[in-house]
């Protein structure tokens, strides 16, 4: 019995059960529905033949539906029912209302501009379902590829191989020396390698491709790494660390946003050659864009504006103390 029923019954002969039963007749039925009563009769016919009993008793004057009858008006009310959420749901996915927004995050996006970005998102489009996969971009990029990912959201770096992809540059981010608020180095004089080596360096491991750029920018700016200092791969570790003792750090400055807006944390008077580092996102270049996607750009761009008015970030993408922008 199941097995038939899963294979053969058909959401439109459901739909003309529910009129004949709601109607009370073959004709009637059939007015509603726009279609010859043959057509109606044969519905009903079809259903009673998968279910294995009539649910319909023919009457002298139209029909009465029967125990077996309601128990297949019961269902398929459900069935109908289920059938209007999904296209109710199909609008809003269209919209970008619902659905689920799958998104692949760089760790420096996943620390520093989408917890924000997500609230902002979360209020706009509440009903969307919103999933962060962190990785690296080696990771990232086959889940992408797949379909398992909608975007890659974070640094663009330079793809080792070819890829079918679209890169968009929405900001950038500029790596500086931070320290926590009322640090010595954030007052005194521009601070030699031997004074940030006397308070601790703590810097992302090398294992990290960002730990290998963020050494890679100490030395084009002329600085010598210290023989001891500590290594992390934890940025929350590293946040913490030197959040609540005299380590300073190395980082890309919208890893701290958060604390240099609240006044937690600066930035070193230091001059690091960094450059613009572009960030933004990757999405498969043939693939159709979800409109949670435009949202999701629409909530990012939003925060970065806010970031702006703030005076911690400049036009071109770099976040500044509000001494740096008054």
């Amino acid at each position: 019995m199941r097995s038939r029923l899963n294979t053969r019954i058909k959401l439109r002969q459901i739909e003309i059960v529910l009129a004949v039963a709601e109607q009370g007749s073959f004709l009637a039925a059939s007015h509603k529905l726009s279609i010859t009563q043959p057509a109606v009769s044969k519905a009903v016919q079809d259903v009673e033949e998968i279910v294995g009993h009539p649910i319909f008793d023919r009457m002298a004057r139209g029909v009465m539906i029967n125990q077996f009858g309601r128990a297949v008006v019961e269902r398929g009310m459900a069935m109908m029912s289920l059938v209007e959420r999904l296209a109710d749901d199909m609008v809003q996915i269209e919209q970008g209302q619902a659905g689920t927004l799958i998104i692949g995050a760089l760790p420096t996006a996943a620390s520093s501009v989408l917890p924000s970005t997500l609230g902002r998102l979360k209020v706009t489009n509440p009903e969307l379902n919103i999933r962060i996969v962190q990785g690296r971009t080696a990771e990232l990029m086959p889940e992408l590829e797949s379909g398992k990912l909608d975007l890659i959201v974070g640094r663009l770096y330079e793809l080792e191989t070819v890829h079918d992809v679209q890169r968009e540059t929405i900001y950038h981010e500029p790596i500086s020396m931070l320290a926590r608020a009322g640090h010595p180095l954030l007052s005194g004089p521009t601070p030699d390698a031997a004074a940030i080596a006397a308070f601790g360096l703590v810097l992302p491991s090398l294992e990290q491709r960002l730990g290998q750029e963020v050494d890679g920018v100490i030395a084009s700016s002329g600085l010598s790494i210290p023989s001891s200092l500590l290594r992390s791969t934890s940025i929350s570790f590293i946040r913490e660390l030197v959040l609540t003792s005299d380590f300073v750090t190395v980082l890309p400055r919208l890893m701290l946003a958060g604390d240099l807006g609240r006044g937690t944390a600066g930035v070193v008077p230091i001059m690091l050659s960094s450059g613009r580092r572009p960030a933004g996102i990757i999405t498969l270049r043939h693939r159709r864009r979800p409109a949670s996607i435009a949202a999701l750009l629409t909530a990012l761009r939003a925060h970065l504006r806010e970031l702006r008015a703030s005076g911690l970030l400049d036009e071109d993408g770099g976040v500044q103390t509000a001494a740096e922008s008054a």
